[in-house]
């Protein structure tokens, strides 16, 4: 995969270019204004001597590290430019491509789930159609969900805490036992829990026991509730996180929704957010901590939550590597496990947004979850 640069869609300051543009942009800034500083510093020096100077020492001329100091400043200037306008280049053909062809099947879809559904058909053609096309499609969905979580035995597992995006990808559970939760404590004794959380497991839309299920994933990319969020929030209160806590989530694929509807809650102090394959598209990240989500480019699933429109993600792509048309492939979890450990070592992983490590050990604990009646 060396030869398939991750490429990386920065809401902050870059738009989109790939791993090796991005860390050498971000440098030049830095470098930029490291070297203004010290130009400004120079400036100042070229003062007269105040009264108390020795004057038997000769004058230091900086004239000429100014102007050595200033030719690299253009020059920086000039390199950033040109990597700046190829970033915003990479951007307009982004949206250029949304434009052309996925708002417009976004609204087509939208447009006709409505239909079908007797619904309002404005909403399809608004801001935020798989959204409306997700709320036609929740008619006769419950606004209450009753389920059981079931924590389930690990045996003799000590987890020590995760220290980069591979060990936390590597950690999000199987569907069968969707929730993982580990806590630690810092030197104060105050508590910092990291959320893993898995994505469906049952593609049927309200017959299933199974609340990671399709009705689920609809609800959820509809912004309502749903059973396997009511589940996870379930579980955090039996493992011992209480309203303000310190909290990190991550998930894969509905888990990545689950995950990022926490986070947004206002309900924990979230610290951070990892998404990898998740229909994000509907969701607007707000508050103040680092949220980045990995894509494959062939993974159809993050492209069910509708077009980004200000998401507030940092999100990085490539290809997964799988041979085409193999869209199971494209989504699994385990692939996007190896994307985060070779996102680890990428050149750009360190101008990323950064997510909290806690340290020392804990025990996990691990839940199932079931719908009740269901």
């Amino acid at each position: 995969m060396s030869g398939n640069p991750f490429w990386i869609h920065d809401p902050r300051s870059v738009t989109v270019c790939d791993e090796y543009v991005y860390a050498l942009l971000v440098t030049i800034q830095r470098s930029h204004a490291a070297l203004y500083s010290t130009w400004v510093a120079l400036a100042s020096s070229e003062a007269p001597l105040p009264s108390f100077a020795i004057p038997s020492l000769p004058p230091v001329d900086y004239g000429h590290a100014r102007s050595v100091l200033g030719e690299s400043l253009d020059d920086l200037s000039w390199l950033r430019g040109a990597l700046v306008s190829f970033a915003e280049a990479t951007a307009a053909q982004e949206r250029a491509r949304a434009v052309v062809w996925s708002e417009p099947a976004e609204r087509a879809l939208a447009l006709w789930v409505a239909v079908f559904a007797g619904a309002d058909t404005e909403g399809a053609l608004g801001d935020n159609p798989v959204s409306h096309a997700a709320r036609s499609a929740t008619d006769g969905f419950p606004s209450t969900h009753h389920v059981v979580v079931t924590e389930e035995p690990v045996a003799h597992q000590v987890a020590v805490a995760p220290q980069s995006l591979g060990d936390r990808v590597s950690r999000i559970p199987r569907a069968e036992s969707p929730i993982r939760i580990e806590r630690y404590l810092d030197g104060q004794g105050r508590p910092h829990s990291e959320v893993y959380i898995a994505g469906t497991n049952d593609w049927g839309v309200g017959s299933s026991p199974d609340p990671f299920d399709m009705q689920s994933n609809i609800a959820l990319v509809a912004g309502l509730s749903a059973a396997s969020l009511v589940s996870v929030q379930k579980a955090m209160r039996v493992s011992g996180i209480a309203p303000g806590e310190r909290v990190t989530f991550t998930g894969h694929s509905q888990g990545g929704v689950i995950a990022a509807r926490l986070a947004e809650s206002g309900r924990y102090q979230t610290t951070g957010l990892l998404v990898v394959g998740a229909p994000t598209g509907t969701l607007t990240i707000t508050g103040d901590y680092p949220a980045l989500a990995l894509r494959h480019t062939d993974d159809v699933v993050p492209r069910l939550g509708g077009s980004d429109r200000g998401s507030g993600f940092t999100t990085v792509e490539r290809a997964s590597g799988r041979f085409p048309g193999d869209v199971a492939g494209a989504h699994e979890r385990v692939g996007y496990a190896d994307m985060a450990r070779d996102l680890d070592s990428s050149p750009a992983r360190s101008h990323l947004p950064e997510l909290p490590s806690p340290s020392g050990t804990t025990q996990p604990r691990v839940f199932s979850a079931s719908r009740v009646g269901g």
